[in-house]
């Protein structure tokens, strides 16, 4: 399927669309990890506003890609954040895939794009991110593309929401 997807520059007029995928996605693979009443409305009105908030502005140190299918409906993107942890390197802050399409290489191309990128705006450093700990589908989609866990915390994964979670690092 990837050769019909093509990543593109998400803009302000993408901040509805990439906040209902990313609930879509949340809803798919947080449930039973973050509370239900979150995931039943709360993430809606939480992930708009990190979008709106995040494209409103433009920023040299951040990528945001989406990924289009032939008819440009989005089926995934990402979002990388170039300063986010200086001992780290860019944080892949969000990978995302339409559940029903994951395993068709769509996330794998949008984490070498993110790679790539990284390794453009901070040579020699890594990339890292961080996954809840039990999201094992994710988990097992970064260990077949060689990510490394190097520790684990409990994170706040939104507002009064705290995870477990490991931080995954490319080298």
């Amino acid at each position: 399927m990837t050769d019909s997807v093509t990543l593109v520059p998400a803009g302000l007029d993408d901040a509805p669309a990439i906040a209902a995928l990313h609930v879509k996605s949340w809803r798919s693979a947080y449930r039973g990890l973050v509370p239900d009443e979150f995931l039943a409305g709360p993430v809606e009105e939480d992930r708009h506003t990190l979008w709106e908030a995040r494209l409103s502005v433009p920023d040299e140190a951040r990528l945001v890609l989406k990924a289009v299918d032939q008819t440009s409906i989005m089926v995934g993107f990402t979002c990388v954040l170039r300063d986010a942890d200086p001992a780290w390197g860019p944080l892949l802050d969000n990978l995302h895939v339409t559940p029903d399409l994951k395993g068709r290489g769509i996330g794998a191309l949008l984490l070498r794009a993110s790679r790539d990128w990284s390794s453009a705006v901070a040579p020699g450093q890594p990339m890292h991110l961080w996954v809840i700990e039990g999201n094992t589908q994710a988990r097992h989609f970064y260990d077949r593309e060689r990510g490394e866990i190097v520790e684990r915390q409990i994170l706040e994964l939104t507002t009064g929401i705290h995870v477990p979670a490991l931080r995954y690092v490319w080298r």
